[in-house]
């Protein structure tokens, strides 16, 4: 059940009104019609988006035609006549409906199965028996060397191979469909599972040395980003943006969701709203550079009060701190106009990292401001070289004096 509504009334009636449709309910409170029905033995609700009987009816139809569908791939699996089309379906329903996943993760899965289907279009019509071990090790190497073809917007050609966190995923997502065949006895072991007698199945993992611009390269991008926008103010909203990512290490997802409800003034601390996993909520101190940034925005907001209509106040304490949820392409024309490397969202974080640590903080401190799950150890992996060099840097002002002969 929807977990947003009760089950029954002030009154003590149902909350779900039966329609005359088949699995077709109406929420009480709302208004609103819901889909139900029972697929493997358990109830799948579906929010139809409409408090229109007529209008229901209508998406119930485009809704069943998919429920129907979803039963015939579990009954053809289960017959031992389905293809690895219908494992598919079958692991996409049950990745929306994990109650363990978090958004993101169900998302990274959809793109990993999207990526798998779109590199080995013929896989969907074999039948899981047909999925032999150097069938999957030669789709590997032609996903590796090759690619998905895609373009990137401005790009005139399309790129060659794929990174190995993107290549690796889409294994791991052929491994599961395998495991469903398994456990549906539509093939007797995995064939995902079995050791290569030569190369690798997964694409190696190299760790990419940080390449991050100077603080002087990065105050001359915010200047230029500012300068672009002198005429409408964007684009010194997006230059506090980035300049909000480089103090507190925020994901460029996780900045919209940052309201000023989460800036504690007296604790001098930040909360940051994360999603990737329990530990990425956390709270940032409110370093003085955070501090003045924010106080500057608040001056902004309160000037262009003076000329809101109706006399709104400049903020409240439910509004999002910035009103723009990404600021990419002014870092590209800043980057250009600069002659600096093309800077990213993603590097902000790293920059924010890198200067924590160069100050002193250690790296498992540096890794919770991030809102890492493991306790430093990708902290330590992917900055590690930094704490060697500061360690380096900081031993020449050691002095022990002459030492005894």
């Amino acid at each position: 059940m929807p977990k947003k509504h009760r089950e029954t009334t002030s009154s003590g009636t149902s909350v779900w009104e039966r329609t005359s449709v088949t699995n077709l309910l109406r929420n009480r409170d709302s208004g609103r019609y819901y889909a139900r029905w029972k697929i493997a033995g358990k109830q799948r609700w579906q929010v139809l988006n409409t408090d229109v009987f007529s209008v229901a009816k209508l998406r119930i139809i485009q809704e069943s035609g998919k429920v129907q569908g979803l039963r015939g791939s579990r009954a053809s699996v289960a017959a031992g006549a389905g293809t690895v089309g219908d494992l598919m379906r079958i692991y996409e329903e049950r990745s929306k409906v994990n109650p363990d996943l978090k958004p993101a993760s169900i998302s990274g899965r959809l793109v990993a199965l999207k990526k798998l289907r779109k590199t080995w279009p013929e896989l969907e019509s074999l039948k899981p028996a047909q999925v032999s071990h150097s069938a999957i090790m030669d789709w590997a190497t032609r996903f590796k060397t090759h690619g998905t073809n895609y373009t990137p917007p401005g790009a005139k050609t399309a790129l060659r191979g794929n990174s190995a966190t993107s290549v690796n995923r889409a294994i791991d997502t052929l491994r599961r469909l395998m495991d469903i065949a398994v456990e549906r006895g539509a093939v007797h072991s995995n064939p995902v599972l079995i050791k290569p007698t030569e190369g690798r199945l997964k694409k190696k993992v190299t760790q990419k040395r940080l390449i991050l611009p100077s603080a002087a390269d990065v105050h001359r991008v915010f200047a230029a980003m500012e300068n672009n926008g002198a005429r409408g103010g964007w684009g010194i909203e997006a230059a506090d943006f980035c300049r909000f990512m480089a103090y507190t290490g925020a994901r460029v997802a996780e900045v919209p969701k940052v309201t000023w409800a989460c800036v504690d003034w007296d604790k001098k601390q930040v909360q940051v709203k994360g999603f990737k996993s329990e530990t990425s909520e956390r709270t940032v101190p409110l370093f003085p550079a955070l501090d003045a940034l924010l106080k500057k925005i608040i001056e902004r907001r309160k000037r262009a009060a003076v000329y809101a209509v109706g006399g709104k106040p400049y903020l409240d304490s439910k509004d999002p701190i910035f009103r723009i949820s990404e600021a990419q392409k002014s870092i590209d024309k800043a980057c250009e106009t600069t002659g600096v490397t093309r800077v990213t969202h993603h590097d902000f974080r790293h920059l924010f990292a890198t200067v924590c640590i160069e100050s002193g903080v250690d790296i498992p401190t540096v890794s919770r401001w991030l809102g890492h799950a493991d306790g430093g150890a990708l902290a330590m992996k992917t900055y590690g070289h930094l704490r060697q060099e500061h360690s380096a840097a900081q031993a020449v002002k050691v002095n022990f004096g002459t030492t005894a002969a």
